[in-house]
């Protein structure tokens, strides 16, 4: 087994060291983007405009129904109610990745495929922004009054940053244990 310099071991540290505020940073911003207000229609208000409660009236909701009142173009409400779902769906996955490995932009070796999980769920935080955006703007264009909350910037930011981390930690791929321990005969 070969052991690492003491010089090796400080520039490890002090990349752990660098590397920490950004995972804190992308925590803060995943919660953020969990309670600030999302995507919601005027006449829901009870639900509620953070992420589970907004995703449970976007699960639910029908474009035909009565409650929406006067619509203008049922298929672009149609459409909109649906792409919010799937908005909202992407962010769940992104912050359900983005929760499960954002360690890996802070450790010094990195798997492949926790980096590659790492990746796809900042790339969910990613999309979730702009299918939220497209779906207040169907939404609006069928007629009924919507209102577009800030967590998509959250999310989106938090998606950037997981994505840049884990592109950034394929420099610090760690290789099979193989190449690290051949003489094994496990």
């Amino acid at each position: 087994m070969i052991t690492p310099s003491a010089q090796e071991v400080e520039a490890r540290r002090r990349g752990t060291t660098r590397r920490v505020p950004w995972v804190v940073l992308l925590v803060l911003l995943m919660a953020a983007s969990v309670f600030t207000p999302h995507i919601g229609v005027a006449v829901a208000t009870e639900f509620g405009r953070s992420l589970f409660p907004a995703s449970a009236f976007f699960l639910a909701a029908q474009a035909g129904g009565p409650a929406f009142g006067q619509v203008t173009d049922v298929d672009s409400l149609a459409a909109g109610l649906n792409l919010a779902y799937f908005g909202l769906s992407f962010q769940h996955v992104g912050l359900l990745f983005g929760v499960a490995f954002c360690w890996v932009l802070a450790v010094p070796d990195v798997g492949r495929w926790v980096r590659r999980l790492a990746l796809l769920g900042g790339w969910c935080l990613s999309i979730s922004a702009p299918v939220v955006i497209i779906a207040y703007q169907l939404i609006v264009g069928g007629g009924v009054a919507a209102h577009l909350g800030i967590a998509w910037v959250f999310s989106l930011l938090a998606g950037l940053i997981l994505i840049v981390g884990a592109r950034l930690a394929k420099s610090r791929l760690d290789s099979t244990w193989y190449w690290s321990k051949p003489d094994w005969n496990g």
